[in-house]
């Protein structure tokens, strides 16, 4: 219902004309026009007169009058029940019953006139502050009034319940004498105290009075009740850490229905109103307990809760009806507890529910606030609560098109998940009412014949309170967030506009004033009903405030009144006529025996101060003549009610005795199964055992104790330090016992240590003596047919082996672990092995698991696999990595880059730092970790990571969000603006800056978009579409070709460049704004969509290379000027690069390079690879090799005009032919197979020898298949355990499972007969030839040979290196792009080899007869035709073939040591065939690590090299 069709109707006919005229008001602010310009001075004038000087002063008035004469009436009225009054209990003679009736009639009618009266003030209030919030949104652009407005209000109190409350007790007091006399049932009136609110909790009543605290008299306040009553610890837990533990943070989240019927019922104060909410504390994270609280408010003002507790995966379903705590029901039947508690239950359950379903409540309202405790332990007369840091937030989902939380949702997922706290900066403006003081509540147990606390008496009547009566958080929050959804304010907002300090003089006098009232309506009480008033209860006005003085003041004041009363020896007491200095004694005494039991018997329980204790410590008490001493005493009279914590503290010290036992037990089974053959510690298993046993025994039996105590009432001390000290003292003892016996034994172990290497040190001597003696003796391990047998039962996969290994050797689970614990520990160095078994073992020994890592697993590389979901993509789609570790600091694979210009082929978005991990980088598979440590070779992570499925196809949202239309110099300005950083600081300028600019806020009116997160947002939307430049794409990744000039534009895209740029960059200095936590930063970053990432990436670029200088007014590209601030680096390292290279045309290039030539074209300006390079403006990827190479071809003159210019990332298996050396991509099968005989710099491999195929000055694009090698998912998971260098985990390791692999390295054998003869190009024959018996093959060939039609587009070749082997020509065809793996290196190699990892090892001159190896191609030849070569020395030129009934993953270790043409004859051996290979230099990895690694790239080629250099190298 809209607010002035309330009005209408709620007009009293009365006072029809006394109401504010709101539709005059409505109608002087002229909703209907929307321009602010035709709003003059002259109309806020009217206005603010009208609203302030007329209307606000016609109500006032009124209201004061009319309350006046209410006053008198009441006033009349008690003056006729005063002739009434009775005289020694008889009735006068002309009393009747029919005046006390007109009497009460008269009452009737002031009640129901000072309820309208209350309701026109309502409504009236509700009214001015609907009409000024309607002035300031509408026409408050200049002139906000709503503060004046509130002001105002509060100097006129015309709605508050202070100003009605002496009226109502009168009425109450005279009501209750007419009722008296009519009906003597009657029972005692209650004086209706508005600031007082009854409340019963667990049965027992309590009044409640609250209080406003300034935050300025905060901390006197706590430390006024500090020092009567103590702070409430929550928990056990918050008690054993006080000095880390703060107040508890509670949450309230309250319900209403989208028509707020209970907020309205709550103000309108009707009959049974209720309220409804979810309480927990603390953080939502920490998973607290959840307390549904239904309140209800009766007739008679006293109010009631009905409450369960309830796990927050049930609330959800609870609230829609689904659920209904059947789970608790049946845990409550299944403990046994009483069937009246389980009904109880069971109704609170159902009524809360139903009322939820009926009322269609959700929440809308959350109330978070720090609440600090006070309360006397095992004393609840008296309960005070301070609430501080109190913020109201919106919870609602009224508003469908944007819910502040989500509709499936409870609770809002954004606070919570987030673990915001206060001030809750995050939340928008709109969905947060901050309160500005704290709340007091003291709640005062009623009880018959005793007043409330002297105390807190003078705390609620002192100057650092403000009475706050009938302050709801529920009814506030709504008010204060929902204003428009609501028609009835509550009287007390005009008051937060006030200061609500107080001198503390005025103060007591008002509150003087106050009791002196209270006193004569107390009088008036007694004369109305025949009684009189007691002469002590006569009110005596005190001199000063009592809280007006300081605390050292009052305590001087104290200490003073000590020294007198120990004057009077003994303490008599002085007696005053009022009987306040008595009241205020025994206060001061009890006060003070609590405290001397809150503090010595804390800690020194036998000095307690109880009844029981004092009674205990009395001796021998001689009893008076006819006294006998009673059978039962009167605290045993009675039935047994003993409080809930008595009985948990006695569980609680139980548990603690139990927990205790479970780790003493778990240690002495730990010790026990893991001692082996350590006796030490197998006896102390058995003393933990013994010591858990009694800690278990004694604690049962305590509890049984102490039970029995509690239940007959005893009045002995429940401590017992015999146990503890004990316990205690077997386990000091045992840890010096332990501590003793394992030094004795480590001495023991370090003399036989000593004897064992004096003995390995002989037996070294005597073997290097026998070797002396034979000199025509050599080891060549692998060759040796002691293991021929044991490779030879290697005939099935290592994988089955690996399973079956496991079955029969795998230890338990707790050994498995520990296995693996003890492989990842640190372990000393040991020295390098020579033979095996090692000194001091046999062949038929066997290793424990710490020898066995010592002498195996020393400086291995162990390999493991990840897998990694893509964001934001389905499940298929992931991307792979390997990683390695454990090689005791030996490096890694990856490449040193040639200089830091080239590294920028990869990029980390969070950080400047380098990439530590391969899924830290934007660009996927990641170029840092790329190159491999030998030229031509890539990394193991590089090659797993190409097995990926990766560049998903993710959906984008249809933003909602769109752009504006803004010109070329507008984008250019504000890019310049933004180089020295954005208005973080003002959020309406920044708000400004953006969407009046550059986007279209949909919510500007209702809920402007100023809050960052809210722009970050938006900007990802407004990016995510379609019609922006997607850099993600390789053909975008040349970012020049947009922004160079208007001859490399494409598309006209030139302005649309720099707006998507303007736009990112936005976002970037969002994103990165100091606002936000590192964390945060990289959460979000790791989330976005990949074109956003690469627009991010676009923005790092350019604010680290680039930036505009200045520009013209016109859109033309060329008069843009910009700054290149790493041109200079960029030169350099080209220069660097061509000399590196060889480039033919060096001295002419490194002229151009230098710039000297002021006519010459800038370096920049010659192509758009050429502004990429020189700027800086690459973006990662694959694009940095084909920028260098291209920009090196653009500053050559002599390069052959356009001949080179085809030359792009797009066809990445290229090279090309200059003057006398070729020059290939480091991506190409031809560049990874010459590489050992070049240098690899900046993705490119040269000067290579030439091609005779090929022109001066020629373009090569080469044919290469795909091979069929690659890794799944399963091979990543399993890869730690197929390349585990001790095989399967077990407790022992014997020696003969082992060898040690030592390759023939010797120089004389090393083969020396083969070299390169050249390199061949065969062209494909682009267009097809006819097929005819005129067309000999020789034809054919040769007309494939010449160039196709498309005379400008480079050719296709099929390439092959012929070799010179032993005097014969030998091709190989290089088919497959395979991959050669730079080896990890080893330290303290060469290990041992576990016997489950079967290989064949052969020399490089014996690899010809080798076809097919591993079955990939069944036996079919794709190369030559010819037979292989022989090996020196006259064997048979058989070609071998793998045995079918071999190892699938057998490898074949290839020894290429000698020439690079040996490797470079191995790397196109396995081109020829498609084999992939791990390529490893002995010098830093041993043979067995590189087999090893092959099985965890799951590849069946191992290549060893050596580093040296041969005379035939050069």
């Amino acid at each position: 219902m809209r607010f002035g069709k309330k009005l209408r109707n709620s007009v009293y006919p009365k006072w029809n004309g006394q109401y504010m005229d709101y539709a005059k008001l409505k109608g002087m602010l002229r909703e209907n026009e929307e321009d602010d310009s035709r709003w003059t001075e002259n109309d806020e004038n009217k206005f603010c007169d009208e609203i302030l000087n007329v209307q606000l002063e016609k109500v006032a008035a009124f209201q004061q009058e009319t309350f006046k004469s209410l006053e008198q009436r009441a006033n009349s009225c008690a003056d006729k029940l005063k002739d009434l009054v009775p005289e020694d209990g008889k009735a006068k003679g002309d009393i009747t019953t029919g005046r006390f009736k007109e009497i009460e009639t008269e009452l009737d009618e002031i009640i129901n006139e000072t309820k309208e009266l209350k309701k026109y003030s309502n409504i009236n209030y509700t009214a001015f502050l609907k009409i000024v919030k309607k002035h300031d949104r509408k026409r408050g652009n200049n002139y906000k009034i709503r503060p004046m407005m509130l002001m105002s209000l509060s100097k006129r109190q015309f709605n508050t319940e202070s100003g009605y409350s002496p009226l109502l007790n009168k009425l109450s007091i005279m009501y209750y004498a007419v009722r008296q006399q009519l009906d003597e049932s009657e029972a005692t009136p209650a004086t209706s105290a508005s600031e007082a609110q009854s409340q019963i909790q667990n049965g027992e009543r309590y009044t409640a009075y609250k209080f406003w605290v300034h935050p300025d008299n905060l901390l006197e306040v706590k430390t006024y009740i500090l020092r009567r009553l103590p702070v409430l610890v929550y928990s056990e837990q918050s008690a054993k850490d006080l000095d880390n533990q703060g107040d508890p943070t509670l949450n309230s989240l309250y319900f209403d229905n989208p028509e707020f019927s209970l907020y309205n019922q709550k103000v309108d104060r009707q009959v049974d109103a209720s309220s409804l909410r979810i309480r927990w504390f603390g953080q939502f994270k920490s998973g607290p307990e959840f307390v549904i609280e239904k309140k209800m408010i009766h007739e008679n003002g006293t109010s009631e809760e009905r409450k369960f507790a309830i796990k927050e995966k049930y609330i959800q379903a609870f609230i829609r009806g689904e659920y209904k705590m059947e789970k608790a029901i049946a845990k409550m039947e299944r403990q046994g507890q009483p069937a009246a508690k389980i009904q109880e239950f069971k109704d609170t359950v159902v009524d809360i529910q139903k009322f939820i379903i009926e009322k269609e409540l959700q929440p809308v309202l959350r109330a978070n606030y720090t609440r600090t405790a006070f309360q006397k332990p095992l004393d609840d007369k008296v309960r005070i609560s301070i609430d501080t840091c109190l913020a109201f937030i919106r919870e609602d989902a009224i508003d469908s098109d944007r819910p502040c939380r989500n509709p499936e949702n409870w609770h809002r997922l954004d606070i919570d998940e987030g673990a915001m706290t206060y001030p809750f900066t995050n939340v928008n403006k709109g969905e947060i009412s901050r309160f500005p003081y704290s709340i007091l509540e003291i709640k005062v147990k009623e009880e018959v014949a005793k007043k409330h606390p002297q105390w807190v008496e003078d705390l609620m009547a002192s100057h650092l309170v403000h009475k706050a009566p009938r302050f709801s958080k529920f009814v506030h929050g709504v008010a204060s967030l929902f204003e428009d959804n609501v028609n009835n304010l509550p009287f007390w907002l005009s008051e937060l506009e006030t200061d609500i300090r107080r001198d503390p003089q005025a103060a007591f006098e008002e509150e003087e004033v106050r009791k002196a009232k209270r006193r004569e309506n107390e009088q008036v009480v007694g004369s109305l009903l025949g009684a009189t008033p007691k002469a002590s209860s006569s009110f005596k006005a005190a001199v000063s405030s009592p809280l007006g003085k300081s605390y050292m003041a009052e305590r001087m004041a104290a200490e003073e009144r000590a020294s007198k009363r120990s004057d009077f020896s003994g303490g008599s007491k002085s007696h005053n006529g009022d009987g306040i200095g008595e009241e205020g004694e025994d206060e001061e005494g009890e006060s003070s025996n609590a405290g001397a039991y809150g503090t010595m018997s804390s800690i020194f329980p036998s000095f307690s101060l109880s009844r029981y204790a004092q009674s205990r410590r009395e001796r021998n008490v001689i009893l008076p003549p006819g006294v006998t001493k009673p059978k039962q005493l009167i605290k045993d009279s009675g039935p047994l009610q003993v409080e809930p914590k008595v009985w948990l503290a006695n569980e609680r010290t139980f548990l603690k005795w139990q927990h205790i036992c479970v780790l003493l037990g778990v240690l002495a089974v730990s010790l026990y199964n893991t001692a082996g053959q350590n006796k030490i510690a197998e006896i102390f298993g058995f003393i933990y055992l013994a010591i858990a046993i009694f800690a278990g025994i004694w604690g049962t039996a305590m509890h049984r104790v102490r039970r029995n105590m509690i239940v007959e009432r005893s009045g002995k001390d429940f401590d017992n330090m015999i146990g503890p000290m004990v316990v205690s003292f077997a386990l000091m003892m045992s840890l010096i016992l332990n501590f003793y016996f394992q030094d004795k034994e480590k001495d023991r172990d370090r003399e036989r240590d000593r004897d064992r290497d004096r003995d390995r040190d002989k037996d070294r001597k005597e073997r290097r003596h026998r070797h002396e003696r034979d000199p025509n003796r050599h080891t060549h391990s692998h060759h040796h047919h002691d293991y021929d047998h044991e490779r030879s039962h290697s005939s099935q996969s290592r994988r089955t082996k690996s399973e079956h290994g496991s079955s029969h050797r795998r230890a338990s689970g707790p050994q498995a672990s520990t296995s693996t614990s003890l492989r990842a520990s640190p372990i000393p160095a040991p020295q390098p092995l020579t033979e095996w078994p090692p000194p001091g073992y046999t062949r038929h020994d066997a290793l424990s698991q710490g020898k066995a890592m010592e002498l195996i697993a020393s400086g291995v590389p162990v390999f493991k696999g990840v897998r990694q979901s893509i964001p934001h993509a389905a499940e298929e789609y992931y991307n792979l990595y390997a990683t390695c570790e454990g090689n005791g600091g030996a490096g890694s694979d990856v490449g040193q880059v040639y200089t830091d210009a080239f590294a920028a082929n990869s990029l980390r978005l969070q950080g400047l730092e380098k990439a530590t991990h391969p899924w830290e980088t934007l660009e996927q598979p990641s170029m840092a970790f790329y190159n491999g440590f030998r030229p031509g070779t890539i990394t193991l992570n590089h090659w797993v990571s190409l097995s990926g499925k990766m560049n998903p196809p993710i959906e984008l949202r249809d933003p909602g969000v769109v752009p504006r239309e803004v010109e070329l110099p507008t984008v250019l300005e504000r890019l310049i603006y933004l180089e020295g950083g954005f208005e973080e600081e003002y959020e309406d300028l920044m708000y400004k800056n953006l969407y009046r600019n550059l986007l279209r806020d949909p919510d500007r009116i209702l809920a402007p978009h100023k809050a960052m997160e809210k722009q970050i947002s938006d900007l990802i939307v407004v990016l995510s579409r379609r019609e922006w430049i997607d850099f993600s794409r390789p053909e975008n990744q040349v970012v020049a070709k947009f922004f160079a000039n208007a001859t490399y534009t494409e598309q006209g895209r030139y302005k649309l460049f720099f707006h998507q740029l303007l736009l990112s960059m936005e976002l970037y200095l969002r994103i990165h704004s100091k606002q936000h936590a590192e964390f945060a930063k990289e959460k979000l970053l790791n989330q976005l969509p990949p074109c956003i990432r690469w627009d991010l990436a676009l923005v790092r670029r350019w604010r680290d290379c680039m930036s505009i200088q200045k520009f013209s007014t016109g859109e033309n590209p060329q008069q843009i000027r910009f700054q290149l601030r790493m041109k200079k680096v960029q030169v350099k390292a080209l220069r660097k690069f061509a000399r590196a290279m060889k480039w033919p045309n060096l001295a002419k290039v490194d002229e151009v390079l230098k710039e000297r030539d002021v006519d010459d074209v800038a370096l920049e300006d010659r192509s758009s690879d050429a502004m990429s390079y020189f700027t800086g403006m690459i973006l990662p990827g694959c694009t940095m090799p084909w920028l260098i190479i291209n920009s090196l071809i653009d500053c050559d003159s002599d390069a052959g005009g356009n001949a080179l210019a085809a030359l792009t990332h797009m066809h990445p298996q290229s090279g090309f032919q200059y003057r006398s050396h070729t020059y290939w991509s480091a991506t190409s099968i031809v560049g990874k197979v010459l590489a050992p005989t070049c240098r690899e710099i900046g993705g490119w491999i040269g000067p290579a020898r030439p091609a005779p195929d090929l022109s001066r000055i020629q373009i090569a694009r080469i044919r290469q298949r795909r091979p069929k090698q690659h890794v799944t998912v399963s091979d990543i998971e399993s890869m730690i355990e197929r390349s585990d260098c001790l095989g399967p985990p077990s407790e022992r390791y014997p020696v003969s499972e082992y060898q040690l692999l030592l390759p023939d390295h010797d120089p004389y054998s090393i083969v020396n007969t083969i070299r390169i003869e050249k390199l061949a190009l065969k062209p494909i024959n682009t267009t097809p030839t006819p097929t005819s018996p005129q067309h000999s093959p020789s034809s054919s060939r040769d007309t494939s040979r010449e160039p196709s039609k498309d005379s400008g587009k480079p050719l296709t070749y099929d390439a092959a290196v012929q070799f010179a082997i032993d005097g014969k020509s030998w091709p190989l065809r290089l088919s497959y792009d395979v991959s050669f793996i730079s080896a990890y290196p080893c330290s303290r190699g060469p290990h041992p080899l576990f016997f489950d990892y079967v290989y064949q090892a052969m020399k490089i001159d014996e690899l010809l007869t080798v076809r097919d190896w591993g079955g990939l191609n069944m036996n079919i030849n794709p190369g030559s035709n010819g037979s292989s070569p022989s090996r020196a020395g006259g064997e048979s030129g058989g070609e071998k073939k793998p045995d079918v009934e071999e190892d699938e993953e057998k490898v074949l270790v290839v020894e290429a040591f000698g020439v690079k043409d040996n490797e470079v004859l191995a790397r196109a051996w396995c081109s020829h065939w498609g084999l992939s290979a791990v390529v490893a230099d002995v010098e830093r990895t041993c043979m067995a690590c590189a087999i090893r690694e092959a099985y965890a790239a799951c590849l069946n080629v191992v290549i060893l090299v050596d580093g040296e250099v041969y005379e035939s190298d050069s």
